[in-house]
């Protein structure tokens, strides 16, 4: 596991913490930025082979081939150079694709390093009282007012 992916997998715990609608919308830009990444890094990754496979064609008919230096070309020259050729000219566009999406994956993460900082600000700010919802049934309610009551005599007492 790459610095990369663990610094992305802390991330995305710490994004767990917070149920909100924005940090769940924040979660699905990531996981789609990420997703898109791996797919267009797949398409480099196939295209390199396919360039590879072009040259390594190449390489072979210049060491097979007698008439590889005359001044007729082979078609075998001519598929693996156009292979070799065509492979190349998209792996440049497969790579400048990835170096985007690349960039926006990082971006995203920066939005969500922003929204991980300000949570964890919020809930770990001193002398602030944090009151969550707490979903009470029937029966709790006589509770809940006793025990609020009871808050408010203490209060009273210091």
């Amino acid at each position: 596991m790459t610095e990369y992916s663990k610094q992305s997998a802390f991330l995305k715990q710490l994004m767990e913490l917070d149920q909100s609608a924005e940090t769940r919308l924040l979660r699905d830009r990531l996981q789609t930025a990420e997703r898109n990444e791996r797919c267009v890094l797949s398409a480099c990754g196939l295209v390199a082979i396919i360039a590879l496979f072009g040259l390594a064609g190449l390489g072979y008919s210049a060491v097979l081939l007698r008439q590889f230096f005359d001044s007729q070309t082979h078609v075998l020259i001519r598929i693996f150079g156009a292979l070799g050729l065509g492979a190349g000219l998209c792996l440049l566009f497969w790579v400048g694709l990835w170096f985007y999406y690349r960039g926006a994956v990082n971006r995203v993460r920066e939005e969500c390093r922003r929204q991980v900082t300000r949570m964890l600000e919020a809930r770990l700010q001193p002398g602030i009282a944090r009151h969550y919802p707490v979903e009470i049934s029937g029966a709790d309610i006589f509770t809940a007012e006793v025990a609020s009551a009871a808050l408010r005599s203490l209060r009273k007492a210091s």
